[in-house]
């Protein structure tokens, strides 16, 4: 259980880190969870189900943009995708291009998904760019993706 932990760590600190704090984490239901992973036929990570069940999916600020513009090459995460929304992904993506052996679970501010391979075991973390139709791994872990954005310093005034 320890990879688990430590990814709901790395979520709650991502939550605190760069979202506002009068919104709060996207809830998520354990049923909705299931749906997806029954819609999909897929069951994701146990990093990630643990993560997102404790924690909730943040909503980032443009303040990690900017971080991520003055400090670093990470993708500029846009949204965690709620379990409907991971669905609704991969039927709407699929015809143009989306690779069956990928699961999203965030997307970035062009609209490219954050993704997992179906055909692993692990929790890797592969970005797909719909615009060139190419896949790159940008994380060896899910836990290890948000500690590299957590990891980035602060603006300074």
């Amino acid at each position: 259980m320890k990879v688990e932990h430590s990814a709901a760590t790395c979520l709650d600190a991502f939550n605190k880190r760069w979202a506002h704090e009068e919104y709060p984490p996207i809830e998520v239901q354990p049923a909705d969870l299931e749906q997806a992973e029954k819609d999909l036929s897929y069951i994701f990570p146990a990093s990630y189900r643990v993560a997102v069940l404790a924690v909730g999916l943040p909503r980032p600020t443009a303040d990690l943009w900017d971080a991520i513009d003055e400090q670093s090459d990470l993708p500029h995460f846009g949204d965690f995708l709620t379990p409907t929304e991971i669905a609704e992904s991969v039927q709407g993506w699929t015809p143009s291009g989306y690779p069956a052996d990928l699961v999203p679970f965030a997307s970035d501010s062009g609209g490219n998904l954050l993704s997992f391979r179906r055909s692993e075991a692990g929790d890797a973390v592969y970005l797909w760019d719909h615009d060139f139709g190419t896949i790159q791994q940008i994380a060896p872990s899910f836990a290890e993706l948000l500690e590299a954005y957590c990891s980035l310093p602060s603006e300074t005034a």
